[in-house]
């Protein structure tokens, strides 16, 4: 009984933690395992035997993850970034002609490599698009991010709910998920999902006006730090005054002091030789606003000077290694190529200057580049985890040979799996190894996996197995059970299925199916059910995270871009979700009951 009260108590902090979202994922679960393990060992209690603790590591659905985000990878540098392009470019399109094709080429590649990278694949081809035929990038952006979240659902490898479900179920009985068991309510749902985005759901998506005279991705509240230079027109100005001169879009947002900290500001306080001011302004515009006033960007941001510089735009996507660092861990790994000039980020006030600020996921920044052709820049941005959300030409396939060779070897992994001849991780590390023997993937391959959501299974399974050793999963399940055993086996589902998309809007979707899974599966052992239905629902609902930015990667990349607010999801995330429910549930009974 203790064990269970300990093991409880501790997953309801960690989901709050996961809410609260100061801190990493895979730091938080890490933490919880230490603890546990912790208390396990100095009480003599049997939560989490600490010869256990590191089991997560082995798991195949872990080494699974890893080894679809490298193919993943893989198949980009061999060039389906530039085949996806072609598709597209293949002829002109009317706006719903392409948002159909959009979302179907998003749903086939998440189905088959990860859904972020399909989305890092697609979103700098759809902004392009927009740009060149002058269409409102909201339009397609959130369309995108779901119909890449949908394909998912169609795989055992489209997302790792699924990889985790089928590991536990295979756990329980023996045998788990076949490769191509999601799709049978996947497939339908991705389908209706589609559909209804297209004619219904685009309709919903609230639009912010864009003026015809700025950019068509109107990112203007970047954070600038400035140097007041000797000479400089602006000393002795009072903010009022200076922002009259600078415009309406200029905001002195406050002063470095000597700590380095930043100090608020009046309007009747006036501008000092020497000081450093924090200002947010539109990109476009600071170049205009250095040479106004004689300012200039502090050496510490940039290794040459700004008339040298070209610059881009690249957004933080949740795997970079920049999150959750600052400046000087940037400066150590872009130092010459990239030089910082400015940070974007949605929703946020800056409390600190820009060398101080803790880069997140979902941040673009403006750098600064001696080169945008160069080829070490290209690689650093990738090194970094940046996505350029600008592409200004289409790109060119490396080499069809190997292309095809990789997708090819990738197609031959699948059906190894699917007629259950090599398990997922002795078919896809034979991929990857095929991948490194035809040079699509390099030495630096390991940079290529998302560590963070690895290292978060490898903790979270460890604390599932717990759910299930000490009884506390088989408890719920008892008591869910006792008040739905007169319930229809639907409704039973339906109630899971909300449960579950409840938790996935608000927390990490793998943490979501490992927290679920062992609860679902002790309700159809209590009510004797079959319980690959149960798990499957589970599964679905896992990667139902349409009603917020945070709760899935894909609506937290495409929230700048698009111009989205946090309350713009649910608009369409939740008709889409009621749509989910109404077509997987019948589905689901008619396939496993």
């Amino acid at each position: 009984m203790i064990e269970q009260i300990i093991l409880s108590s501790t997953i309801i902090i960690l989901l709050g933690l996961f809410i609260w979202g100061k801190y990493r994922y895979d730091a938080l679960a890490v933490g919880a395992l230490v603890v546990l393990v912790s208390i396990s060992s100095f009480y003599n209690l049997e939560i989490i035997d600490p010869r256990d603790a590191l089991e997560g590591f082995a798991n195949p659905a872990v080494m699974t993850v890893a080894l679809v985000l490298i193919i993943s990878q893989g198949l980009k540098n061999a060039g389906l970034s530039a085949l996806s392009g072609k598709l597209l470019g293949i002829r002109t399109f009317t706006e719903i002609q392409f948002l159909i094709i959009l979302m179907l080429i998003a749903a086939t590649l998440s189905s088959f490599i990860n859904n972020i990278g399909a989305l890092a694949i697609l979103l700098p081809l759809t902004l392009s698009v927009c740009q060149k035929m002058d269409w409102h990038p909201s339009k397609f952006l959130m369309p995108l991010a779901f119909a890449c979240i949908l394909g998912g659902m169609n795989t055992l490898i489209g997302t790792p709910p699924n990889i985790i479900i089928s590991d536990f179920l295979e756990n329980e009985t023996g045998a788990g998920f076949n490769f191509f068991d999601f799709s049978y309510v996947g497939i339908v749902i991705t389908v209706m999902g589609i559909l209804f985005i297209s004619f219904i759901g685009k309709k919903l998506i609230f639009l912010r006006e864009k003026s015809n005279d700025r950019p068509l991705i109107n990112l203007e509240g970047y954070l600038f730090e400035v140097m007041v230079n000797e000479g400089s027109s602006a000393i002795g100005l009072t903010l009022y005054k200076f922002k009259k001169q600078a415009g309406e879009d200029v905001e002195i947002l406050g002063i470095v002091s000597e700590t380095g900290s930043v100090k608020k500001v009046q309007n009747n306080m006036r501008i000092k030789q020497g000081q450093i001011l924090v200002i947010k302004s539109p990109p476009d515009d600071i170049g205009d606003i250095l040479n106004l006033f004689n300012f200039s960007i502090p050496k510490e941001l940039h290794s040459f000077n700004e008339a040298d510089l070209e610059e881009i735009e690249v957004m933080i996507t949740p795997g970079s290694r920049l999150i959750g660092r600052k400046y000087e861990f940037f400066l150590k790994l872009a130092f010459e190529e990239l030089n910082l000039l400015g940070l974007w980020r949605k929703g946020s006030k800056y409390r600190t200057r820009l060398t101080r600020e803790t880069f997140k996921a979902g941040d673009v920044l403006l750098l600064g580049v001696r080169d945008l052709d160069e080829e070490d820049v290209a690689n650093k941005i990738n090194h970094l985890g940046l996505m350029p959300i600008r592409q200004r030409d289409l790109q060119t396939i490396p080499s069809r040979s190997r292309l095809l060779k990789g997708l090819i070897l990738f197609i031959g992994s699948i059906l190894l799996v699917s007629f259950d001849y090599l398990s997922p991780t002795t078919a896809f590390l034979l991929c990857v190894l095929c991948f490194a023997r035809i040079k699509i993937l390099d030495s630096n391959f390991y940079r290529d996996i998302d560590w963070p959501i690895v290292v978060m299974l490898a903790a979270m399974i460890p604390i599932g197995m717990a759910m299930v050793n000490t009884g506390l999963s088989d408890l719920i399940a008892q008591n869910i059970s006792l008040y739905t055993s007169d319930l229809h086996p639907a409704w039973i589902l339906i109630i899971i299925l909300i449960v579950t998309m409840g938790i996935t809007d608000i927390i990490n979707n793998a943490a979501t199916a490992v927290i679920m899974a062992p609860i679902s599966y002790g309700i159809a052992m209590q009510l004797d059910y079959d319980p690959n239905a149960f798990l499957m629902v589970v599964a679905i609902g896992a990667s139902s995270a349409f009603l917020t930015p945070i709760g899935h990667q894909c609506n937290t990349v495409v929230m700048g871009p698009g111009n989205y607010k946090f309350t713009d999801y649910w608009r369409m995330g939740l008709p889409l979700d009621l749509l989910i429910i109404l077509v997987a549930v019948p589905m689901i009974l008619f396939v496993w009951t």
